[in-house]
């Protein structure tokens, strides 16, 4: 039975990471570029000439901010126990 935390479950309470107001504010501006990616509509795609290569552009910009980020956050709370078993890498 695995005990790795699924993708977009909380993490645990116990564990808390610190960033810095640099980078929140690259989390924020990713957040607004990721909002208007996912309204934009085909018809106002097309209407504006915005090529799909323009929002993997966008995407890809997005996912890098994100993984700087988060590279760069700083635990503060305790270090969890390593897996075990057929769940460690």
């Amino acid at each position: 039975m695995s005990t790795r935390t699924p993708i977009g479950s909380p993490l645990q309470d116990d564990l808390s990471f610190a960033v810095s107001e640099d980078d929140m504010n690259r989390l924020a501006r990713a957040q607004h570029a990721a909002t208007l990616l996912a309204a934009l509509s085909s018809e106002a795609v097309s209407f504006v000439n915005v090529s799909r290569d323009s929002t993997a552009a966008v995407a890809e910009y997005i996912a890098q901010d994100v993984l700087d980020v988060l590279n760069r956050a700083q635990r503060i709370g305790p270090t969890p126990t390593p897996p075990r078993g057929p769940d460690a890498i």
